[in-house]
C-alpha cells in the first residue's frame, strides 16, 4: 500500500488575488506584505515571488482584478432603464460599489493620501480600465446621438471619481447612501444632457 502523497496543489490566481485584497482590508494597502498574502492563500512566498516580481505588482493585478469584476456587476443591471438613464445607473451603482468596498475603507484608515492622489491623478492602469468600461456602456446607436462622445469617458470618470473613492464617515446610514447616489445621478444626467423631465435626473434637495 503507497502512502499517502504529501503534496499540496498551489492556490489559484483567484485565491491569491483574494488573499491580497484580504489582507489590504484588515491592513490597509500600504501594508500587505507577500508573507501575509502568502499565508492567507496557505501557501509560501517563493511560489508568489515566482509567478509576480515583487509585492507592487502583485498588488496592482489583484486591485486591476477586483476592479473588473466590480465593474462587471455594475454592469449587469437588472432594470427596466434604458439609454442614457441606465447609462447613468450602471455608474452610480460602480462608484457605489466602490465606495463601500472594504478596501477603500481600510485606505480612508491608513492612508487617506493614497486616495487623493487617485482622485488627482487619473492616468493609472486602474484608471484606464474604469475609462474603457465607461466608453464600452454606450452602444453604437446611442453613442452616435452624443455631441463629443470620444471625450465623455474622461468626464464621467472625473465626476464619479470623488464619490467611488470618498468613503461617508463611519457609522453611515441607508439615508447618507441614498443622497450620495442621488446626487451622483443627478449630475451625470446632467453631463449625458437627459431630458430636463427625466425623473431620474431630479436634483436631490
Amino acid at each position: 500500500m503507497r502512502p499517502r502523497s504529501s503534496y499540496k496543489a498551489p492556490p489559484s490566481q483567484s485565491l491569491i488575488y483574494s488573499a491580497v485584497l484580504q489582507s489590504m482590508a484588515e491592513h490597509g494597502p500600504r501594508r500587505m506584505n507577500m508573507a501575509l498574502a502568502a499565508r492567507i492563500a496557505d501557501t509560501d512566498r517563493q511560489l508568489l515571488y515566482r509567478n509576480w516580481p515583487d509585492r507592487n505588482a502583485l498588488v496592482r493585478e489583484s486591485a486591476e482584478s477586483e476592479l473588473q469584476r466590480v465593474l462587471f456587476v455594475a454592469s449587469d443591471l437588472r432594470s427596466e432603464q434604458e439609454g442614457l438613464c441606465r447609462v447613468a445607473e450602471q455608474v452610480v451603482r460602480a462608484a457605489r460599489m466602490t465606495r463601500e468596498h472594504p478596501v477603500t475603507r481600510a485606505t480612508v484608515r491608513t492612508d487617506p493620501d493614497l486616495l487623493r492622489s487617485a482622485l488627482l491623478d487619473m492616468d493609472t492602469r486602474l484608471h484606464g480600465r474604469a475609462r474603457y468600461w465607461l466608453g464600452g456602456l454606450f452602444p453604437g446607436p446611442l453613442a452616435r446621438t452624443i455631441p463629443h462622445m470620444y471625450r465623455l469617458p474622461d468626464v464621467l470618470l472625473t465626476v464619479a471619481a470623488p464619490f467611488a473613492l470618498t468613503p461617508p464617515e463611519e457609522p453611515h446610514t441607508d439615508s447618507e447612501r441614498s443622497q450620495l447616489d442621488a446626487r451622483l445621478r443627478a449630475t451625470l444626467h446632467m453631463c449625458l444632457g437627459t431630458a430636463p423631465d427625466c425623473p431620474c435626473a431630479a436634483t436631490p434637495p
